[in-house]
């Protein structure tokens, strides 16, 4: 796997869906990791728009592809509408919240979903994560300042149409502002 996330991510991923499987996670490994994070992807992101190729808009977020020379496939997600949308989960996927706030909402049956009336509701603040797996029902919103990486496996195609190159830079640079006032807020100057 790579170095670029945090060990518990792979474990996140490769866990199964049998409800007695519960990964063992040190705590101590799933503190202090956004700092550490931000730098990591601010070496290996892009943000010039001949980067675009694989960047796409779903579910309200801008994904903008994470270039990984293995493992899963990763996204840096940036809001795009402050409702709450439907998220068809397609493959194991691990949420870290970087920046702002994302509220999850998980559904027992379609039927909920549509009455958005959620058996689980939840919402994650900067340097926490989850992992949802493939077929789950849910639906997330995000604060205009939020930020997450998203990393998917098996590795999967982009479900949305594609961000055009000016869509690509506005959002790569805004993301890349983010992650700078991470790793500058960590080194103890003021983002």
């Amino acid at each position: 796997m790579t170095a670029l996330l945090p060990a518990f991510v792979h474990l996140l991923l490769d866990q199964s869906t049998a409800p007695g499987e519960i990964p063992a996670i040190d705590p101590s490994h799933v503190v202090g990791w956004r700092a550490t994070l931000a730098a990591r992807v601010l070496s290996v992101f892009d943000t010039g728009s001949s980067q675009a190729d694989g960047s796409f808009l779903a579910h309200g977020y801008a994904h903008l592809p994470v270039p990984l020379p293995e493992g899963p496939t990763v996204y840096l997600r940036l809001a795009t509408q402050s409702d709450t949308v439907p998220w068809p989960v397609l493959a194991t996927s691990v949420v870290l919240t970087i920046a702002g706030s994302l509220k999850l909402e998980m559904y027992q049956e379609v039927a909920q979903s549509l009455a958005q009336q959620p058996s689980y509701t939840r919402v994650f603040r900067p340097e926490e994560a989850f992992a949802v797996h493939a077929g789950t029902l849910c639906a997330t919103q995000s604060s205009v300042d939020a930020l997450q990486l998203l990393a998917v496996a098996p590795p999967a195609d982009p479900a949305g149409p594609a961000l055009t190159r000016d869509e690509y830079t506005k959002a790569a640079r805004r993301a890349r502002g983010i992650l700078d006032g991470v790793s500058l807020a960590a080194a103890g100057g003021r983002p």
